[in-house]
């Protein structure tokens, strides 16, 4: 099964569009996201993506009950948690959370109870295994803060395979 997950996408309705269509072309079963949508409006741009949504909010997503709101009048197949979403898809337990505590990234990924944890926040694409937990953050649609100028990322990970790669969007 394959699940797409994207972080930080502050408001990038041009990129936001882009990893739905490419979430689509691939028939994800589940999105993932890690946080920092931002403005509620920013909605509106997952409006044609075929698998459910789910996922946390960042530091950066103050109204969340606008958040919550729209979703509903759009009639989103989207479910919030507010900083931390646990689950188990396909025989995998996998913890999402923002990552804006680095500390409690750090014991998610080594406690040992998760197969993936999730999380954003940096900007920085990580996909890295320690032991049998892969941590996976898949980078941000900010082009302007990733650590490679004008490269906006997005990630899918497999369930089967236990393997994630990124994808780069660009907007030109």
């Amino acid at each position: 099964m394959k699940i797409g997950v994207l972080s930080d996408t502050h408001d990038q309705g041009e990129l936001i569009r882009k990893a739905v269509a490419y979430f689509n072309s691939q028939n994800v079963a589940l999105v993932i996201h890690c946080g920092d949508w931002v403005s509620p409006f920013s909605l509106h741009f997952y409006q044609g993506l075929k698998a459910p949504l789910k996922g946390v909010f960042g530091n950066n997503d103050g109204d969340k009950f606008r958040h919550i709101s729209l979703k509903n009048n759009w009639g989103l197949n989207l479910e919030y948690e507010d900083r931390f979403l646990e689950m188990e898809v396909n025989h995998r337990w996998i913890a999402v959370f923002h990552g804006d505590c680095p500390g409690i990234v750090e014991a998610l990924v080594r406690c040992g109870k998760y197969d993936v944890v999730f999380h954003g926040h940096t900007h920085q694409k990580v996909n890295q295994h320690y032991g049998k937990t892969l941590s996976l953050n898949p980078g941000s649609l900010m082009q302007e803060t990733s650590r490679d100028i004008n490269e906006a990322s997005i990630a899918i990970y497999d369930t089967i395979e236990h393997r994630a790669f990124h994808l780069c969007l660009h907007t030109q």
